[in-house]
């Protein structure tokens, strides 16, 4: 029997043990007992699983949570540099129910990300990104094997052969030239300055959906670029957020992810329809 059911059952048999009991003069010290009972399974592996001596050193994880708690939800480049010099140039890291190892030198990240490259092809799933990206159905997050090689093929031939680098280079040219003469026409350039960013954003829409749906948006402020840009902020915001976070790698909080991961599925949803209304149809 698995981890999670032994837990479970404990669970339920320290409820209907309270139920029975709520009426009675058992001593709240016995009821107490009961309810850290069904964490005891999970203790046990907990300091089962930290006694491996093959594994990695790193900071010392608390149960269920990890190092979660430790290194917070922002695992930037100066936190992984300072805590190198702890623990070594490989470490690991547990977040939750999950296993991060950390390679901050370099000769050891060339084995890991050329030698050993097919071992560590594949990028980590988790339950946002199926949902955005169909299970795992795109080329960033499928599984490296023969899906993401004929991803790749399916890929190359449209958009990344000499022939259509050949091709379409007068187009990205032109649609860099209209950033200079935007900026050029802008009186607020010669003020003041302009930030421009979202100028560049809709340059490079234009370059995918040219070459992707041979459609493009106007300005800044035709509708179909604001809604597009919409859906894409609201996505990374999601698949981005701290909200499901712990619900994704601490299994036991996941039932508290619905109304969250709902929000994902509706934004999806919306976002395929837009795009087979305005251009996948159109483009068949």
């Amino acid at each position: 029997m698995g981890l999670l059911k032994k837990t479970s059952l404990c669970t339920l048999a320290t409820i209907a043990f309270i139920s029975c009991t709520k009426n009675t003069h058992i001593p709240f010290s016995l009821q107490l007992c009961t309810l850290i009972l069904p964490l005891f399974p999970l203790i046990i592996h907990f300091l089962s699983s930290t006694t491996n001596n093959n594994i990695p050193p790193g900071p010392k994880p608390l149960p269920l949570f990890g190092n979660w708690l430790q290194v917070g939800n922002d695992l930037n480049h100066r936190l992984l540099a300072a805590m190198s010099k702890t623990y070594g140039p490989v470490f690991l890291l547990k977040l939750g129910s999950k296993n991060l190892v950390v390679v901050s030198n370099p000769e050891l990240a060339n084995q890991v990300l050329h030698t050993q490259g097919v071992e560590f092809g594949s990028r980590p799933r988790n339950v946002v990104f199926d949902i955005f990206t169909g299970n795992g159905q795109d080329m960033v997050f499928t599984i490296y094997g023969e899906y993401w090689r004929k991803m790749r093929r399916i890929m190359t031939l449209p958009f990344f052969t000499n022939k259509v680098v050949h091709q379409y280079s007068d187009m990205w040219e032109n649609e860099m030239d209209l950033v200079l003469d935007d900026l050029r026409n802008n009186v607020d350039v010669q003020k003041e300055g302009v930030v421009i960013r979202r100028r560049l954003q809709l340059m490079l829409y234009n370059i995918m959906y040219r070459m992707m749906f041979d459609a493009k948006f106007e300005s800044q402020n035709d509708p179909l670029f604001i809604k597009a840009t919409k859906f894409n902020s609201k996505r990374s915001r999601l698949a981005q957020s701290f909200d499901y976070n712990y619900g994704d790698f601490v299994p036991l909080l996941r039932p508290f992810l619905k109304g969250y991961l709902k929000k994902c599925r509706d934004l999806q949803s919306k976002r395929l329809a837009f795009f087979n209304s305005y251009y996948v149809e159109k483009r068949r």
